[in-house]
């Protein structure tokens, strides 16, 4: 036991020492940054969910990939499991991508296209997410960071209409202009939907002068699932400055939105004129002079070369 202590001494001289406590600290120093990496990743929404798929239907979901602390650039690799319909999802940025350094919010567009054969019924299944820092095989770090999102997606024959309103605007026009009100409407339903009508009342700066109701039907539709800006033009003539406009948004007979919303209109610019005649109050006499004696003597040369000519034809004669 002595004999052991002292071979043991003598291996741990100083030097041995330091260069045992500094390969110590680098293997501790790796594994801190691989926890740190390995904390704070997660996705929202946790996953693709639609209970409402018909044979034929496109359905998108944004999935944003979230992380603490963006360090690093990550590269992503993404594994659809879910059995038999893994042909139906297609992942916009592909499935291998890198999320760069300073990125703490990065959108995954996952599209799921369901075939028109597809057969009725219960669909489950996992997208997985697994990273490492770029570089990580050249540096020895291993994977450090990985979410899954959950697959849960029904295909139905029944016909699903329903629409949200997401928001609505009129942008600043010009004066004389039609004023275009623009309504961005999600449809949540599986086949096309969106509002049917939008009626505004027109008031002055302070609400309290009525100036003008209208009401515009709409025929544009959006696609089932989908998100799309509906723009509405309405006749403008109202003077320049700021309105007020009742909005009142209809689905059939059904008022669906009963709000308030402020705008601007603008003076109309004048027309630029294509000719503008000089000030000739600011030419000086001597232009005017010089430009008479121009035209005289341009008038006599016109009027000798034309006796000549005429001299010129009766000798011919």
């Amino acid at each position: 036991m002595q004999q052991l202590r002292t071979n043991i001494n003598n291996i741990m001289n100083p030097k041995t020492k330091i260069l045992l406590f500094l390969f110590t600290a680098l293997l501790f120093s790796a594994f801190q940054k691989n926890i740190a990496l390995a904390g704070g990743f997660g996705v929202s929404p946790s996953s693709v969910s639609n209970k409402n798929l018909v044979p034929g239907s496109v359905f998108q979901e944004d999935i944003i990939l979230v992380q603490s602390q963006p360090d690093v650039a990550l590269n992503a690799v993404a594994t659809v499991d879910a059995e038999k319909i893994n042909s139906w999802f297609t992942i916009e940025n592909g499935n291998n991508f890198v999320i760069p350094k300073g990125v703490q919010q990065f959108p995954m567009k996952v599209t799921v296209k369901v075939p028109p054969d597809a057969t009725l019924g219960k669909y489950k299944g996992t997208i997985t997410v697994n990273t490492a820092p770029v570089g990580a095989q050249k540096t020895g770090v291993s994977v450090v960071l990985g979410a899954s999102v959950g697959v849960d997606l029904n295909v139905t024959d029944v016909k699903v209409s329903d629409f949200s309103i997401q928001s609505f605007q009129i942008p600043d026009v010009k004066k004389g202009s039609p004023i275009k009100f623009i309504i961005k409407v999600k449809n949540d339903g599986n086949v096309e939907n969106g509002p049917t009508k939008v009626g505004l009342t027109f008031f002055d700066q302070y609400h309290d002068k009525q100036l003008g109701q209208q009401e515009e039907f709409i025929t544009e539709k959006v696609p089932a699932f989908g998100v799309k800006d509906i723009a509405v033009e309405f006749p403008n003539n109202l003077d320049a400055g700021t309105h007020w406009a009742d909005v009142n948004i209809y689905n059939g007979d059904s008022v669906i939105i009963d709000s308030k919303i402020v705008f601007n209109i603008a003076e109309q610019l004048a027309a630029k004129k294509l000719f503008v005649l000089p000030n000739f109050s600011t030419i000086p006499v001597w232009e005017y002079l010089l430009a008479v004696a121009i035209i005289i003597i341009i008038i006599l040369v016109i009027t000798i070369v034309i006796i000549l000519r005429k001299k010129d034809e009766n000798k011919d004669r």
